[in-house]
């Protein structure tokens, strides 16, 4: 048989205790919440830059093989791969080129495009206007910047820039601040 003897002199936790600590964990769930919720943005953003770097290359590499100019129009938010026929007009490539197709990114995801030094707004862009973008069949490639951001709360904006050069290259590198 247990006997269980409460004395006068044995506490628990008060109510302002426990309340105390409550606050103390609800404070540090929403900082691991916000911190997490920041980094998968950026992820995000950082993965689409990856994306448009790996179909640029391919492109890039079509345009060689294939001995015939692509390109990439940016309209909105989104953009679509374009090749070029043989009346020298521009049009959406076969079916059969399904990593190639047009993209839409998401709306928290703003894009800036320079193209040889000129910023390009994609908005203003008709749906039938020519590539901003060319990867010509000798390698080459119209030079540009591609910006992509999210909201960062420490520093005001993450943004992950794509640039590519006339001899081809890109390169993507993480910008912090403005």
């Amino acid at each position: 048989m247990f006997v269980v003897r409460l004395h006068g002199d044995d506490h628990g936790f008060t109510l302002i205790e426990i309340m105390m600590v409550l606050l103390i964990i609800g404070i540090m769930m929403s900082m691991a919440v916000l911190s997490v919720g920041s980094q998968s943005r950026e992820k995000a953003v950082k993965e689409e830059v990856m994306r448009l770097q790996g179909l640029f290359t391919l492109a890039k590499r079509e345009a060689v093989f294939d001995m015939q100019e692509w390109g990439v129009r940016f309209v909105g938010q989104g953009y679509e791969f374009l090749v070029q026929d043989e009346k020298q007009e521009w049009k959406r490539p076969a079916l059969d080129e399904r990593l190639l197709k047009a993209r839409t990114l998401p709306r928290d995801m703003p894009m800036e495009l320079q193209v040889e030094g000129e910023m390009v707004v994609g908005r203003s862009v008709k749906p039938d206007a020519p590539p901003q973008v060319i990867f010509s069949s000798d390698g080459e490639m119209t030079p540009f910047q591609l910006e992509l951001k999210v909201p960062d709360v420490k520093s005001g904006s993450v943004r992950f820039r794509l640039t590519g050069a006339m001899n081809g290259q890109m390169r993507m590198e993480r910008v912090v601040g403005r």
